[in-house]
């Protein structure tokens, strides 16, 4: 009986989503922001349920809609950033991978049962970064319960204790979100109870734990959805917000048919992130 369940909904899900694909990503604007955003980058188009072929990159910004027509609703790239992307392969050695990336940006994300959790979660990250230096931050709505925030990589440092902070990935940016992670968690512990308290109709006390930053993202080779991707649970966008538009965001805010196009990497200055990335390692 559960089986039988099941399938509606998934195909409802399913036609929801392919009902405004073709229309959403036929945006000339949107297909422009998916590409500018894919440079260097590792990418990959998710039909649906299954993703395609690793590795693959976009040439053209045309290719976006091209894949669109094959199926494709959505689209989902790397924090790595490659020399030539479409050199990667399963099993490389780290040394050749080391030699093929130019540098990595940090992703951080940020995911928990109730939205306005991860909103909380989101802006005290926000509030450490810029403690930090990082002024130039990118912000974006995942398409489901929580947020993605990005730091480039034009931020760090080339070297940290004579070290090519390059070739460091995954183990430095693990080490920032932990370093973040130990950084927020008194005042999100707070910060989540004061929220309780006028909703009792939320009972679970323990979802603190949940909002905590995901270190999934954090790992060689791993994709995260792109800026304005669609997100096939949801059918929403995966929308740019600046971080004062947390607050107030609700999902429907993200519907497709309204969306703004912002850009969601930020114009760095140089080493930036200098003194985010040396006090996560003396931290560690």
């Amino acid at each position: 009986m559960e089986q039988n369940q099941e399938k509606p909904e998934k195909n409802i899900k399913e036609e929801r989503v392919r009902n405004i694909t073709h229309l959403y990503y036929s945006n000339p604007e949107i297909q422009k922001i998916i590409f500018e955003f894919s440079k260097n980058r590792e990418i990959c188009p998710r039909y649906f349920e299954g993703f395609g072929k690793r590795p693959d990159s976009f040439q053209y910004q045309g290719d976006v809609f091209e894949l669109v027509k094959k199926g494709a609703t959505s689209f989902h790239c790397s924090e790595e950033l490659w020399s030539d992307a479409l050199k990667l392969s399963t099993g490389m050695k780290e040394k050749e991978q080391d030699d093929l990336r130019i540098g990595w940006d940090l992703l951080i994300d940020i995911d928990s049962k109730y939205i306005d959790y991860s909103k909380i979660a989101c802006q005290l990250i926000i509030k450490i970064l810029r403690f930090h230096g990082v002024k130039n931050l990118g912000v974006k709505y995942s398409g489901s319960k929580g947020f993605h925030i990005i730091v480039s990589w034009k931020s760090f440092p080339q070297r940290a204790n004579e070290t090519k902070t390059s070739s460091m990935f995954p183990k430095w940016p693990k080490i920032i979100v932990q370093y973040l992670n130990e950084q927020i968690k008194e005042q999100l512990i707070e910060k989540i109870s004061e929220f309780e308290r006028p909703n009792k109709y939320i009972k679970d006390f323990s979802v603190s734990e949940q909002v905590i930053p995901d270190l999934i993202l954090v790992s060689p080779r791993h994709l995260f959805r792109m800026p304005y991707s669609l997100h096939e649970k949801t059918a929403l966008a995966s929308i740019v917000l600046s971080p004062e538009e947390i607050e107030n965001f609700q999902p429907i805010d993200a519907s497709p048919l309204k969306i703004k196009i912002k850009n969601f990497m930020p114009d760095a200055r140089e080493n930036e992130a200098r003194e985010l990335l040396i006090q996560a390692l003396d931290w560690h």
